[in-house]
């Protein structure tokens, strides 16, 4: 019986799993850039919100609605992960966000679009149980891959769901994007249903629990917590100008401000599609720690340029080398953390990873409402900007900590081994 349940009972095929889950997360988030982007417009033309400052305020309490959520949401789902299956964390997440986010075009003032927000945050959010599921189901050799492969799916994706919103709302109204959100979600989530895999044994994960239960001690290492320290830092940079970028683009090209919002958004999800090509190539190849130097610096740089763009085209140019940029360090921590981690809590890791990122955008509602209201929306891109730089050094402690504490993956080659 024992040896029964040592064996997986499915064969995963990663290769075909990795398109699978790639191509639900490219419909998801289609269905994601259909109306997200276009939040602070619909505050103007849907509710009539129309002084700038007080949008900036509205769009961060809507904000730190969906972060307070999904923050403690993250760790949640990632612990049942660990105990009930990867998948099927992925397919909650979908069907979830498949049924709420269409109820946000009905919301009948700011406070139950808020409250909408909040119940959908806690129950979708499909990027992190989509990189568990083939983190846990790839080779340990190939993880640099599939995360960076997937991350061309979320930025290919909301490159097509951005230019899709600002055309749907440009012609048809916020209504019938939203509706065109949910019904994205429900395909992603019926693709993952029907073709996608899990090797998981939701008996012998129980039987590891009971033979080896883990302690908080043994887990939150001093690696590990220099590494949610960063996760943190780069979810507050990263979620710190994700609300504003309508705001700014009015600031710059007042007209047609939905269309153009669409186009530079669009310019963001091009360059973190090729930052996924590019930087899952080199993870295969080079330690993760060597390439995060390099990205914070340009990010931080174009971030900050991005605040001085004199007009549209300038804006285009240093939203697309920043999203290059910054694409590519969260998968990058996120590779880190597989170094130093078992791969049976992965779920765990991964789950409080996302939850420091989430919490990051609870940081940043306050800031960046703080920000806009004693400066301007160029102001929080200079915010963005310096904490970038600020995890420049702190990578000192982080690399140090992690040569100690580095876990042999049983799977792991020797090639990988020499990295």
């Amino acid at each position: 019986m024992d040896d029964a349940l040592e064996t997986p009972q499915i064969k995963v095929n990663w290769k075909i799993n990795l398109f699978v889950i790639w191509l639900s997360q490219f419909l998801a988030m289609v269905g994601f850039g259909c109306c997200m982007p276009f939040i602070p417009l619909l505050l103007k033309e849907n509710l009539h919100i129309d002084d700038p400052n007080l949008r900036g305020i509205y769009t961060s309490i809507y904000y730190l609605a969906a972060m307070l959520s999904l923050c403690v949401a993250t760790v949640v789902w990632g612990i049942l992960a660990d105990r009930f299956g990867r998948k099927l964390m992925l397919l909650r997440a979908s069907y979830a966000a498949a049924l709420f986010y269409p109820l946000l075009a009905f919301a009948p003032n700011f406070w139950v679009l808020a409250a909408i927000r909040f119940v959908c945050s806690f129950f979708s959010g499909t990027v992190n149980p989509a990189q568990t599921l083939l983190i846990a189901t790839s080779p340990s050799e190939k993880h640099g891959f599939v995360l960076g492969v997937l991350s061309t799916a979320v930025s290919s994706g909301n490159m097509l769901g951005y230019i899709l919103g600002g055309v749907l709302v440009d012609r048809f109204g916020y209504t019938n994007a939203f509706l065109t959100c949910g019904a994205i979600y429900l395909a992603s989530g019926m693709l993952v249903h029907i073709f996608a895999k899990d090797d998981f044994s939701v008996a012998l994960a129980k039987k590891q629990r009971t033979k080896s239960p883990y302690k908080l001690k043994d887990v939150a290492t001093p690696a590990v917590i220099w590494l949610m320290v960063m996760f943190l830092l780069v979810g507050v940079s990263t979620r710190l100008i994700q609300p504003y970028l309508a705001l700014l683009v009015e600031r710059v090209h007042a007209e047609r401000a939905a269309f153009f919002t669409g186009i530079v958004s669009s310019a963001s999800s091009v360059g973190g599609f090729f930052s996924g090509l590019c930087l899952g190539w080199l993870c295969d190849r080079f330690a993760p720690r060597k390439l995060l130097l390099p990205l914070l610096i340009i990010g931080g740089v174009f971030t900050a340029g991005m605040a001085y763009s004199p007009n549209i085209t300038m804006l285009v140019v240093t939203k697309f080398v920043a999203a290059f940029a910054g694409g590519g360090i969260k998968p990058v921590l996120q590779l880190m953390l597989t170094k130093i981690t078992r791969p049976e809590l992965r779920g765990t890791y991964f789950g409080w990873s996302g939850s420091l990122n989430t919490a990051g955008g609870i940081v940043c509602s306050f800031l960046g409402a703080t920000v806009i209201w004693l400066s301007d929306v160029r102001g929080v891109y200079i915010a963005a900007a310096l904490i970038l730089f600020i995890m420049i050094p702190l990578m000192i402690p982080t690399v140090r900590a992690m040569k100690k504490e580095f876990v042999v993956d049983p799977d792991a080659t020797a090639k990988e081994l020499k990295k």
